[in-house]
């Protein structure tokens, strides 16, 4: 593996570590007053943890070299992971609007992991395609 390829691993999964653990602090901070929310409010949430960690990952696949094709894997894990990322959102927001206008704070720990799991596969995909170019 090119030594350049660790650091940028290395910061995405740092950067997904960082995410969740600082939008678990928004969770609690927003569920402290018990106050009924919308429930996009607790899935956005979990929605922007796992999203500057991809993102690294995501424009790591493209390479370091202006004007060069990015390889057969790392091409179709980018188009890939895009769509699960898009798939992930719609699929998940689907079942945000199911819930209503307003959820009660009990509610809100499993509407911020459907969030988080929007981007799982996204971030996965892109992973597995960025080792294996």
């Amino acid at each position: 593996m090119p030594p350049f390829r660790m650091p940028i691993i290395a910061s995405s999964v740092v950067l997904v570590l960082l995410g969740v653990v600082v939008s678990r602090v928004g969770l609690t901070r927003l569920t402290a007053d018990a106050a009924s929310r919308d429930p996009h409010a607790y899935w956005a949430l979990g929605l922007i943890a796992l999203l500057p960690g991809w993102l690294v990952a995501f424009v790591g696949l493209l390479g370091t070299e202006p004007g060069a094709k990015p390889p057969l894997v790392a091409a179709v894990a980018w188009v890939l992971s895009a769509a699960a990322g898009l798939i992930g959102a719609i699929a998940t927001e689907a079942r945000v609007r199911g819930v209503g206008d307003s959820v009660e704070v009990h509610h809100a720990t499993r509407l911020w992991r459907l969030g988080v799991l929007a981007l799982l596969p996204a971030w996965g995909i892109v992973l597995v395609g960025y080792l294996a170019r």
